[in-house]
């Protein structure tokens, strides 16, 4: 071999070895499909600031989209590994026989807010106002309120009580300027009707508490392929590890919530009530009632629901929900 190809074998060699040096220090990419101005921007943004992931093996990549289809869609389609949303949407999955696995992010659900001057102090005061409701009849919040609101006191939402559907923030301005008596509305919005004198007439811990669960569910958590996770179980695990201290630190440290700048877009005087909502919903830990839990509520879905708008066609929360990781 003369010395020209004896070079060029070389350095071969060494640039294979670099290559292999660098596979097995490269880091697992996860991408987490967020939405543009979702409150998920909070953790994703502390992940950051508080320099969480630099110990990790993992990249953390926020993937901003503009709404929920869209983030669903990314997805199925395999542009992101990982969305937040809730676990009704991985049974009705699974009973496609499509494998995806939820870890609990929130227990936060929709509260009923009402004007301050509406003179509503009870549910049975509800009798003959108007209500904003979010998210539609496939929203498990307009199921389960008009279920628990009929059962203690008789009125049904959409007859004794009149309803408009409309987006949130739509509702939040409606029930301001006085033109609606009260709105179910996502738990952020709700905190931000909250901070200008509007009480919250019921949550959905009360209730679930009122319908005779006692155990805290799981209302929104972080969705993924099974068949991905299977395959990098590491990177999961370790998002998982990283989104539980991002919400144990937002949760205890105060000074962390003004380097947020997805958080600090809101008005001054909501931020507190924002924050309290935030730290009340914290879900990190799975016990064995959980999963109990989610099937006893999808039960009360089942049997309450209109034209099986929120759970298709199953009859019982499917099995192997929830992804087990330490």
């Amino acid at each position: 071999m003369t010395a020209l190809p004896r070079i060029l074998f070389l350095l071969s060699l060494l640039f294979s070895s670099f290559m292999l040096v660098k596979d097995a220090f490269a880091k697992d990419v996860v991408r987490v499909g967020v939405l543009q101005y979702g409150t998920v921007n909070w953790e994703m943004q502390a992940i950051e600031h508080l320099g969480l992931k630099k110990n990790d093996d993992i990249q953390v990549e926020a993937i901003p989209l503009a709404s929920t289809q869209a983030l669903l869609v990314a997805l199925q389609g395999g542009k992101v590994d990982v969305i937040l949303n809730d676990w009704l949407w991985v049974a009705r999955q699974k009973g496609l026989g499509r494998e995806y696995r939820f870890a609990p992010y929130s227990s936060n659900g929709g509260q009923l807010v009402v004007r301050n001057n509406a003179n509503i102090h009870s549910l049975s005061d509800l009798k003959g106002k108007t209500i904003g409701i979010a998210g539609g009849k496939t929203n498990k919040n307009w199921v389960l309120f008009k279920t628990f609101i009929q059962q203690q006191t008789g009125l049904i939402l959409g007859k004794d009580i009149a309803v408009k559907f409309g987006a949130p923030p739509m509702l939040n301005a409606l029930v301001k300027q006085g033109d609606l008596d009260g709105v179910l509305n996502f738990w952020h919005y709700a905190a931000q009707l909250n901070a200008e004198g509007m009480p919250t007439l019921l949550t959905m811990e009360d209730l679930l508490q009122g319908s005779g669960i006692e155990t805290k569910l799981p209302v929104l958590g972080w969705v993924f392929s099974e068949n991905w996770a299977n395959e990098h179980r590491s990177a999961i695990n370790q998002f998982l590890a990283l989104s539980a201290d991002a919400k144990h630190k937002m949760k205890e440290q105060d000074d962390v919530w003004q380097s947020l700048p997805a958080f600090t877009r809101y008005p001054q005087p909501a931020q507190p009530y924002l924050i309290a909502g935030f730290r009340d919903g914290v879900f990190t830990h799975v016990t064995e009632q959980t999963e109990p839990t989610m099937a006893k509520v999808f039960a009360m879905l089942v049997a309450n629901q209109e034209d099986n708008d929120v759970t298709g066609n199953l009859t019982a929360l499917p099995e192997a929900i929830l992804w087990q990781w330490e």
